[in-house]
């Protein structure tokens, strides 16, 4: 009996585990990609894949010279939800935006008060 038992969880672990190899092993299609860029420095990129992988970024040189970019990028995350992010980057860091991102909560009305500061 133990022998069977044995076998059959072999059995079971060995299925799971081919299954999950041949899942992380396929690399998605690119079905769309364009790229474009002008000699004043700006540029608009974009691909999506196969299952539905997308992006699309823009980006420009400001007065300075510095790239600012801006763009989306959308997925299927692992319970079937799209997520999508809307985010610029520029000299101040990476500032993304989406429903799925956490929020920090509002600060209690007494937080906005000074007359209480020494």
């Amino acid at each position: 009996m133990k022998v069977v038992v044995s076998l059959v969880l072999f059995n079971f672990i060995s299925t799971i585990s081919t299954q999950t190899r041949t899942k992380s092993n396929t690399i998605p299609a690119i079905v769309r990609q364009t790229f474009d860029i002008t000699p004043e420095g700006t540029y608009n990129y974009a691909f999506e894949t196969e299952n539905e992988i997308y992006l699309e970024e823009e980006g420009h040189l400001d007065n300075e010279g510095k790239l600012t970019k801006q763009g989306q990028y959308q997925y299927t995350g692992p319970n079937g939800e799209i997520i999508r992010t809307i985010y610029t980057a520029d000299e101040e860091g990476f500032h993304p935006q989406g429903a799925h991102l956490p929020t920090a909560p509002p600060l209690p009305p007494a937080s906005f008060s000074f007359s209480n500061w020494p």
